[in-house]
């Protein structure tokens, strides 16, 4: 725990107009993400929770499987080796599918749930 608290935070300051861009585009983002999930550090039910790992955990498997494609075309195109990094992407995004369904276990997301996963 002590090794926890200590932790330093750091953060980059942005420099061009795209940092702040992406900097305005991500707090945009969590925000909205905070808003629809009902995020409340202080008065957070376990329901509330689980509602939002359910929805994270869903998003997170996206990015290593596209990736994986892309590579995947990349590689047909170009008719050159990958050298491994297709397979490791995929079991990223396996893993992260796994996280989901341990968490489907707990609870069964509503329609409102699945039309925000699907959206994102």
């Amino acid at each position: 725990m002590n090794e926890i608290e200590n932790v330093a935070e750091t953060h980059k300051k942005p420099e061009k107009i795209r940092d702040y861009l992406a900097l305005s585009f991500l707090k945009t983002l969590r925000g909205t993400f905070d808003i629809v999930t009902g995020f409340n550090e202080n008065k957070m039910t376990e329901k509330q929770w689980i509602t939002r790992t359910v929805f994270l955990e869903a998003v997170a498997s996206v990015p290593g499987f596209v990736a994986a494609m892309h590579r995947h075309m990349r590689s047909l195109r170009s008719m050159e080796r990958d050298h491994g990094w297709i397979h490791h992407l995929l079991e990223e995004s396996e893993n992260e599918r796994m996280h989901l369904f341990i968490f489907l276990y707990l609870t069964e997301p509503g329609f409102f749930n699945r039309l925000m996963v699907i959206m994102t």
